[in-house]
């Protein structure tokens, strides 16, 4: 059986040797490594004041006694309001370099927007392990007025059972808060509220827009909105408000003055359960 086994693996390398050298055969080699070492620095997202009519994109490069060099850069996506250069250049010695990259009329606040870009392959080398090359870019940007606010402890008491610090922002243009990443990166929760100060207190939870908050899950809507979480199991978590119970700022808390609310988490099976949630310890600045 080992004898069979060995003429067999002979017979598929010899099989394998025309295959590989017949005609019909379209192979092409893979293209060398190039003789540079450039990458866009990083791919953070961009929040911009309302005024900014440009933002910087960042190249870098590795080696030592470099040479001027000018990279072409390829748009691959971007909205009709946006102008990138052709190319960056590279001074001799440089190991950094950036574009401006133009805003024109047309972009809306508080809308997310899509730049993706590229430059080829050709000015990289991915034998280098001293720098993460990229020669693609893609990162979203707005235009937002969101300033931070305060901050305070969040007690997330009925999925994680955890606490943490979260901060406050508010926008003067749509008169709305948000606790930005509340649980999750990327998720804010957004709410309505008339401050510390305000005889008759107003506060409730809203979209990204100021509308009071609303999630319909298995066909029943409710006072909620997406968590931020997303179970492996059951999917999406949302948070749902309990109706008939104090929700806002309690300046009587244990600790001290604080946000209360009660909630339970949802998805579209049932409830992790239900719980009063709470923000202490809080700093406005």
């Amino acid at each position: 059986m080992k004898l069979n086994k060995i003429m067999l693996l002979s017979l598929l390398s010899v099989g394998a040797l025309f295959s590989a050298c017949s005609e019909d055969d379209n192979y092409e080699m893979g293209k060398p490594a190039g003789n540079n070492a450039v990458s866009f620095a990083n791919e953070e997202n961009i929040v911009l004041d309302f005024e900014a009519t440009d933002f910087d994109v960042e190249l870098v490069r590795v080696g030592d006694n470099l040479p001027a060099l000018t990279v072409p850069i390829t748009v691959l996506n971007a909205p009709d309001f946006v102008k990138v250069p052709a190319s960056v250049s590279f001074a001799a010695g440089e190991t950094e370099a950036r574009i401006k990259v133009e805003i024109g009329e047309g972009m809306e606040a508080f809308t997310d927007y899509n730049l993706s870009l590229m430059f080829d392959e050709e000015y990289t080398n991915p034998y280098l392990d001293t720098l993460a090359l990229s020669p693609r870019y893609n990162i979203t940007f707005l235009k937002e007025d969101y300033v931070a606010v305060g901050r305070g402890m969040f007690h997330e008491t009925v999925y994680f059972e955890e606490e943490w610090e979260v901060e406050f922002e508010y926008s003067e243009l749509l008169d709305l808060y948000r606790i930005p990443d509340a649980i999750i990166e990327g998720t804010h929760w957004y709410f309505k509220w008339n401050g510390p100060d305000a005889e008759e207190q107003v506060f409730y939870f809203t979209d990204s827009t100021g509308k009071k908050a609303s999630v319909t899950i298995s066909q029943t809507n409710y006072y909620g909105w997406f968590s931020g979480i997303t179970n492996p199991t059951y999917g999406p978590v949302y948070v749902c408000v309990l109706d008939g119970n104090f929700i806002g700022y309690n300046p009587e808390g244990e600790g001290g003055p604080e946000f209360d609310f009660p909630v339970a988490y949802r998805v579209s099976a049932g409830s992790f359960g239900s719980s009063y949630e709470w923000i202490d310890q809080l700093e406005f600045y």
